[in-house]
């Protein structure tokens, strides 16, 4: 009876370590093909963002018009909003002047050519006309600042944490879109010579 018993835990042991064995090569597979898919992916990923940089390249100079104007208004909203907070938290009325200064009266003296908005891609322009409303809606209410000659502190302070701060992340998303969208090899290109001499006639 004893030498059954302990045949039968012989053999359950076997059939346990059998499983775990099954079990640990079924995880090991997994792993490999988990790891394959994702080197797949990242490549199937790196193709297509690859692709849709070459399909850019004829649209090339709307592509960098759009990207600076992008990170022009994003600079300017983030050092804004910068300054007018340090104003309020040192009560600075010079720095609060400064830091609301605008020569930005109306929309057209964000200077968006009718050239450029006509001849570049429409989703092109979609983004850059995107950001200039964001970038309008935020900088347009500054001249609210003083009332009646005295420094409004907390319109300021209603400002960056509603108009600013939305504006910035608005502008900052917009610029995703398009970051990557011209390879840095192509922006970094000498230019100290210019396209046209390398054509001849």
């Amino acid at each position: 009876m004893l030498n059954q018993m302990n045949s039968y835990t012989g053999v359950m042991t076997l059939v346990a370590l059998l499983i775990n064995t099954i079990a640990l090569i079924v995880v090991i597979c997994q792993t490999h093909f988990t790891k394959k898919s994702a080197i797949l992916t990242k490549k199937s990923i790196d193709d297509a963002k690859i692709q849709r940089q070459l399909e850019v390249l004829p649209k090339l100079s709307w592509v960098i018009q759009v990207r600076v104007d992008l990170e022009s208004w994003e600079k300017d909203l983030q050092k804004r909003i910068n300054a007018l907070q340090q104003s309020i938290n040192r009560e600075d009325s010079q720095m609060l002047k400064k830091g609301s200064d605008t020569k930005i009266k109306s929309p057209k003296d964000l200077a968006l050519h009718k050239y450029s908005y006509s001849n570049m891609p429409s989703w092109l322009r979609e983004l850059r006309v995107s950001g200039a409303q964001y970038y309008y809606d935020a900088i347009a209410p500054l001249d609210a600042v003083y009332k009646n000659g005295n420094p409004d502190y907390n319109y300021i302070q209603s400002w960056i944490n509603e108009r600013g701060k939305d504006s910035l992340n608005a502008i900052s998303k917009l610029l995703e879109y398009v970051e990557d969208m011209v390879p840095n090899v192509i922006l970094n290109t000498p230019a100290s010579i210019s396209n046209e001499s390398f054509l001849s006639d």
